[in-house]
């Protein structure tokens, strides 16, 4: 059975702090939270995620915006 590559590939950690905004690459299409809770805005939609939640994100011309919601850094996996 053949497995999409991000399945395979280990994952990006990154780490968002209170008042930052991170720009996901477009090569990366897939989040999921390891800490915290994420505000992902992508084509003008606003996204909730809370750990342990994953979220494979729709093509588009545009990056996801992301930001930590709590007091608490978000930390990410990305692929």
């Amino acid at each position: 059975m053949l497995q999409r590559y991000s399945e395979c590939a280990a994952p990006d950690r990154i780490i968002v702090m209170k008042n930052e905004v991170y720009r996901l690459p477009q090569t990366h299409r897939e989040v999921q939270v390891l800490s915290g809770i994420a505000w992902i805005t992508l084509d003008k939609q606003d996204i909730i995620l809370q750990t342990p939640e994953k979220l494979s994100l729709p093509p588009s011309k545009n990056s996801a915006i992301i930001s930590a919601l709590n007091n608490m850094p978000l930390i990410l996996a990305v692929w």
